[in-house]
């Protein structure tokens, strides 16, 4: 582990301290991240603009009694900041915004004789999405009884969605039962989780479901919708594996949103629903897919 990554992955994890340690460490991480040159000078200008739209996009409580002209002055700023949050997002998530050099950590590993080649990249861009994202637009567990109540009520969607979903991909001949634990399986867990389920459950239950729950909070059942929107727009984020993929990770995002409402918006619920699925997946069955 990079001092670079190791500074991010501290960052992340100081999202659940108490004040604004992950502020100082990611600044340490990204001061790294320019001298070993995973980061270039452009890249700053997607980190910044990135961070204010986080700010200024987030509805983080409704205010009162504001004059008619300054609300809609206020809701044109935030509509305007929430579509800068999805395209930067979707850039900094898919890695074709310039100024990111990710290492790659494994290149081509097969971990069954029959499994696709795998790679896997220490991703600066996309664990952006989730740091800003949890850091400024949503409220994070902070009590250790808190904790065990989300766990408590996240725990059977957890386990309903690990055998739902690697039920259906054996029946799709997606998968097949590979029980393993390769040396690799460390920098997987550490990397999955930091980098990926964090990023991707910000921004696809933490900001998307959350602010379309907002939203159609006068609609009946808008909750329900807005958790379905958020997991067919992470099924289609997942075109490039095909569409069995698709179907998979639409049925995985309804798990993931499902953890996510139970808990009553609990992102730590959908970020462990998501990783505990992932886990089970690289351990237990091919990874990442029969060839």
């Amino acid at each position: 582990m990079s001092t670079t990554f190791a500074l991010l992955t501290l960052a992340v994890l100081a999202l659940w301290a108490r004040g604004w340690w992950w502020a100082g460490l990611f600044v340490a991480s990204l001061g790294s991240a320019l001298i070993a040159g995973v980061v270039r000078p452009i890249g700053l200008v997607w980190i910044a603009a990135f961070a204010t739209a986080s700010w200024s996009g987030c509805e983080r409580e409704r205010v009162v009694d504001r004059p008619l002209a300054h609300a809609r002055s206020h809701r044109h700023t935030r509509i305007g900041a929430t579509i800068a949050i999805l395209v930067i997002a979707a850039g900094l998530m898919t890695h074709t915004l310039p100024g990111f050099a990710n290492p790659r950590v494994l290149d081509q590993m097969r971990f069954s004789a029959d499994a696709l080649p795998f790679r896997l990249h220490t991703n600066y861009d996309k664990a952006l999405v989730g740091l800003f994202l949890l850091a400024l637009c949503h409220p994070r567990l902070a009590r250790a009884a808190d904790w065990r109540a989300m766990l408590r009520a996240a725990a059977p969607v957890a386990g309903g969605t690990i055998v739902t979903l690697l039920g259906l991909a054996l029946a799709a001949g997606y998968v097949r039962f590979d029980p393993k634990f390769p040396p690799e399986t460390w920098l997987f867990l550490w990397v999955n989780l930091c980098f990926t389920c964090v990023a991707e459950e910000a921004l696809f239950r933490g900001f998307i479901q959350r602010q379309l729950t907002l939203a159609w909070a006068k609609i009946r059942h808008g909750a329900w919708f807005a958790l379905l929107a958020a997991a067919v727009l992470f099924g289609l984020a997942h075109a490039g594996g095909g569409p069995v993929y698709v179907a998979l990770s639409t049925v995985a995002g309804l798990g993931y949103g499902w953890a996510y409402l139970r808990t009553g918006q609990r992102i730590e619920a959908g970020i462990l629903t998501h990783f505990a699925l992932n886990a089970v997946h690289f351990v237990g069955f091919t990874y990442p897919a029969l060839e």
